[in-house]
């Protein structure tokens, strides 16, 4: 007798995903082993997992709190303020490479402060507070603009530079604490 193409006298009964009832699928999620169809799998190094296990493979990562995210608004906020310094050193080229520098330094100096713990937020807060820190001096260089060089090419160049030191510094951060 030769078992190699017997068939299975238990077949495998037909599965549908849990999120979508009428879509047969033969995929389970490795965590929960609820079946899952192709739209709802979330491939992960050790197999599919389903959008239930996923969220809340989020939360377990999520490690800062309430007083994490102060703490990140304030150091942000204040290390910010002291990197829009730059721009006043008055080469605009210069601050390809320190406006980037700054970011990186911030979003790390901010990383340390709330103990290494991951947050999907913290980019958003020390994003804003790189911002924050950084609208009193765009209030001087309005203030410049409008007072000593009625509105020149070349007052204008003191807000541009505002402009771009504070979007390299933001997206440097933003690139240093999602990669995280």
């Amino acid at each position: 007798m030769n078992h190699s193409h017997s068939e299975n006298p238990y077949p495998e009964p037909t599965l549908y995903c849990r999120w979508h009832p009428k879509v047969e699928t033969v995929l389970r999620c490795y965590q929960c082993e609820t079946p899952i169809c192709v739209k709802c799998a979330r491939r992960t190094p050790v197999g599919y997992m389903c959008p239930d296990c996923q969220r809340g493979h989020k939360r377990r990562f999520e490690q800062t709190g309430p007083t994490d995210y102060a703490v990140a608004a304030i150091a942000a906020v204040v290390l910010g303020g002291i990197a829009s310094l730059l721009p006043a050193l008055g080469i605009w080229w210069f601050l390809l490479f320190l406006s980037p520098l700054a970011g990186t330094l911030i979003a790390e100096a901010v990383w340390r402060l709330v103990g290494r713990r991951y947050g999907r937020h913290l980019w958003w807060i020390v994003s804003a507070g790189i911002v924050v820190g950084a609208l009193p001096s765009l209030g001087l260089s309005l203030l410049q603009l409008m007072t000593f060089l009625r509105g020149s090419l070349w007052g204008l160049s003191g807000i541009l530079t505002w402009g771009l030191h504070v979007a390299l510094a933001v997206a440097s951060a933003i690139a240093r604490l999602r990669m995280g």
